[in-house]
């Protein structure tokens, strides 16, 4: 048979798996195929025959490949073989596992890819039949690699002289490859260099070991820093003497360049661990990612603590960055993962691979805001990317650091505004039980004994208060929808005073703490009852948190206010004067000689806790109407 003639191939198909080659095989002008069931049926006129080992599956039984080869051995010894593994990764082998089993059982071509490779296929199928004439021979094949290799490889003699160099080697010298032959470092670099590469070749055959991955840096002809990374091993004759190296060199200045970023980003963030406050932060992100060439414009959006708004932290040089981009940051921010912005920012995207060319990447800062960057004309590569990360992930922690340490100093503000309550409010009635407890101890009357108690009574209302006090920083619990009428009825069941009626108009449901809701109401009660009533008495600037207290009657009305957004709780006791109104909120602040100052400055800090805002003006009885608004009824 010429090599002119069509090549004959026989493939043993029992049940079809064998398809994807024979399919393949009818592709090639020059392949005749014939398909049997059996290697019994296989004619000896074959070239080469193609055999199947496939699994068992619910439609086919297990096919043994290697048994065939044997009876195909038998019947055919000279016959060149091609072993189809079918769905390899099912058996309890691997394709490497099979292909070893194969070359050390005779077999020419073992073959394990899919029917989308045909080309493919049809080569290992010529191969195994010696049909395949594209493999060159051994010096083409050297020169093919020295060529085409895109880094320096080079072959030395015990002296250190260029035997063989890489396309690549000999360019670094600007010299061809037979040029550089029978040179050394001598002649190519300083000879400080040279001797030390020389000292190091010699240790490097005595030693009988590689080295491996050496990185060096040297600066170029034209001034510029670069880093290698290079790896030797000895090369011995027949005899096992040495007699050369041989070695690669890789450049690896974008690899050091990008590790020198990352490090500065850690380092630089480092300034982080000092900045003060949220704007700070904000501030120093933008001046680190100002000395990181891979992070050109960076511009950070914090929440606004008031209206939960993004605004930009440096809103002069950088702002345009989150101006073009500001629909995108709010997206991010509030689905909470980072965004692909397109590069004419119509559109973005959750996955980087997905962004054709992304001109910006927003990375969400947990609850605080996002971090974006953008490198202007280009696009977001992947190492920048990975950059902005790292600085997104410092500034979130910072952030966090930051507002730990504000909730730490609101708290000792709390204890220390807690200790001096103490300390001031609960001695007087301290005193006052001393004094008449040392009176009573002279002379038993009843009345010392009635001061004594008012003296508790006086204690365990401050002590309440002052509790209520401790708590009062603390951000309300889970709210859900309250219905303000069951909270207004828990109150007054709590408040209990005999003398105090409470009507409601048009209660609906409130998004609060519920517990928190019903102590608010509560101090309002409570604050109406204390202070009583004197109807038809006009008030005056010394009624101040209600005036005086008499036995009268006290009505007390809660409502939703007009634009559905709060409720107001309204008495009809004297009424607070104008001029007043703003400092009954302030802690300690009362002219009651019963009232502690504390009532309303609950009430404040419960509604504030919620996000409310509480004010006082004159209900239509003529008392006071204190109004919590933001707090919608529904």
């Amino acid at each position: 048979m010429s090599e002119a003639d069509p090549l004959p191939v026989t493939c043993v198909d029992p049940d079809g798996r064998l398809g994807p080659v024979v399919t393949a095989l009818r592709t090639a002008d020059d392949v005749a195929v014939a398909v049997v069931e059996t290697v019994d049926d296989v004619s000896a006129t074959a070239a080469c025959c193609v055999l199947l080992h496939a699994p068992e599956t619910v439609s086919h039984s297990a096919v043994d490949g290697f048994a065939q080869l044997d009876a195909l051995t038998d019947a055919h010894p000279e016959m060149s073989v091609a072993l189809y593994g079918h769905d390899i990764g099912s058996m309890t082998t691997t394709t490497r596992a099979f292909t070893h089993r194969a070359v050390d059982e005779g077999v020419d071509a073992a073959i394990t890819m899919g029917g989308n490779r045909p080309e493919l296929i049809v080569r290992r199928v010529k191969q195994a039949a010696g049909r395949e004439t594209h493999f060159q021979s051994d010096s083409e094949l050297l020169d093919s690699l020295l060529d085409s290799f895109p880094h320096q490889l080079f072959v030395k003699d015990d002296v250190g002289r260029f035997v063989e160099t890489s396309a690549h080697t000999a360019s670094e010298y600007d010299f061809d490859r037979d040029e550089l032959v029978g040179l050394t470092d001598y002649e190519l670099l300083p000879h400080d260099l040279a001797d030390e590469l020389y000292e190091e070749e010699q240790r490097i055959m005595a030693a009988g070991e590689p080295m491996l991955n050496k990185v060096e840096h040297y600066v170029d002809i034209e001034g510029r820093s670069r880093w290698v990374n290079t790896a030797k091993a000895p090369r011995f004759d027949a005899d096992g003497d040495p007699i050369g190296i041989v070695g690669s060199t890789r450049d690896v200045t974008d690899e050091k360049r990008q590790e020198h970023m990352v490090r500065a980003v850690h380092e630089a963030s480092r300034d982080l661990v000092r900045a003060g406050d949220r704007t700070e932060i904000g501030e120093v992100t933008v001046a680190i990612a100002k000395d990181i060439p891979a992070l050109p414009r960076v511009q950070v959006a914090l929440v606004d603590a008031d209206g939960g708004t993004l605004r930009p932290v440096d809103p002069d040089d950088q702002r345009r960055v989150y101006d073009r981009y500001a629909e995108w940051y709010d997206r991010a921010f509030d689905r909470g993962e980072t965004l692909f912005v397109t590069a004419d920012g119509a559109d973005a995207v959750a996955e980087w691979t997905a962004a054709d060319e992304p001109a910006a990447a927003l990375i969400p800062v947990g609850d605080h805001g996002v971090f974006g960057v953008t490198t202007g004309e280009g696009t977001v590569d992947e190492f920048t990317l990975d950059l902005a990360n790292i600085l997104a992930a410092n500034v979130e922690a910072a952030l966090d650091r930051a507002e730990r340490e504000r909730e730490l100093e609101r708290q000792n503000e709390r204890l220390e505004e807690f200790a001096s309550i103490v300390s001031h409010d609960l001695r007087n009635p301290l005193t006052v039980a001393d004094a008449y407890a040392e009176l009573a101890r002279e002379d038993p009357q009843p009345r010392h004994f009635d001061k004594i108690e008012g003296a508790l009574d006086r204690m365990a209302q401050l002590t309440e208060e002052l509790l209520t006090l401790a708590k009062k920083g603390q951000a309300v619990g889970e709210t859900t929808a309250v219905r303000l009428q069951d909270a207004v009825d828990e109150a007054r069941a709590s408040v209990g005073a005999d003398r105090l009626t409470v009507r409601t108009a048009d209660c609906g449901t409130v998004e609060a703490d519920t517990s928190r809701l019903v102590e608010l109401l509560e101090n309002l009660f409570r604050n109406a009852v204390e202070h009583g009533s004197s109807h038809g008495r006009p008030a005056s600037d010394d009624d101040a948190e209600h005036g005086t207290a008499d036995d009268e009657a006290v009505t007390v009305t809660v409502g939703m206010l007009p634009d559905g957004e709060g409720f107001y709780v309204a008495d009809d006791g004297p009424g607070i004067a104008e001029s007043e109104r703003e400092k009954v909120f302030e802690m300690g602040y009362t002219d009651s000689e019963d009232g502690t100052g504390y009532g309303l400055y609950i009430v404040k800090t419960i509604a504030e806790a919620h996000g409310w805002s509480v004010a006082v003006t004159e209900s239509d009885a003529g008392g006071a109407r204190f109004e919590v608004s933001d707090g919608t009824v529904r």
